[in-house]
């Protein structure tokens, strides 16, 4: 049987440690009705797990930890996203997807054609983390604040590659490229697509620009598509 799995700020090297987070202590006692003997694994979000037993489990959760382990469900490459802000629930979507795909970072970005300008970033966050813990993943992707075009092109500076993605460009081909690179940056427009200054202020940045096939995706699904492609 699959153990229970959540991922927490904590040093896994103590022998014993106390969970302090109210919704895991929730979810063990109250939804789980786990007791003392029970196991489950926790997760430090740094890449390392354990499995755990439980000593306590009354109003606070006590457990011992078991060795340490790498979590082997990494890519080699660092996919970050850079997609343009959409409708609430549809960002939510792409948050939860791309984070079970393999996402390591997302960066909101405001683009001309941008119908929704805020960002509850710490529910975003809850969303990532609770789809890596559901995924089995070994960190949870960094969620930054929403940042402009120019800014975000000045974040990728450091990538090895960057791709924007574009309807009716050249189709991505994955075949050639050395999937060991250390980061890759995706860019989504919005539900209206760039603006051709846009276009041509990431191509002037020296951006690879490719489509995702002939049929028109849905911003929130070309995000999806395109992560998925690339950390795998």
């Amino acid at each position: 049987m699959r153990l229970h799995r959540f991922i927490l700020d904590v040093d896994l090297s103590q022998a014993r440690l106390t969970v302090s987070d109210r919704e895991v202590t929730n979810q063990v006692i109250n939804v789980f009705r786990m007791a003392a003997g029970d196991a489950f694994v926790i997760c430090d979000g740094k890449g390392r797990e354990a499995t755990v037993e439980i000593v306590e489990a009354d109003k606070i959760v006590v457990v011992d930890v078991g060795e340490q382990r790498a979590v082997d469900a990494e890519s080699a490459t660092k996919t970050i996203l850079y997609c343009a802000m959409l409708k609430r629930e549809n960002f939510e979507l792409v948050v939860q997807k791309t984070t079970e795909s393999g996402v390591a970072e997302i960066v909101p970005i405001v683009t001309s054609r941008t119908v929704k300008l805020g960002a509850k970033l710490d529910r975003l966050e809850k969303i990532a983390r609770e789809a890596a813990e559901q995924s089995g993943r070994g960190i949870v992707p960094t969620v930054h604040e929403p940042m402009s075009l120019k800014a975000a092109i000045a974040h990728a500076a450091g990538n090895a590659r960057n791709v924007v993605f574009e309807l009716g460009a050249p189709t991505l081909e994955l075949g050639s490229w050395n999937l060991e690179l250390p980061a890759v940056g995706l860019f989504i427009g919005p539900e209206g697509g760039w603006d051709e200054q846009e276009v041509e202020q990431l191509r002037a940045a020296g951006y690879h620009v490719a489509g995702l096939g002939p049929r028109v995706l849905r911003a929130e699904t070309a995000a999806i598509v395109a992560v998925y492609l690339t950390s795998h």
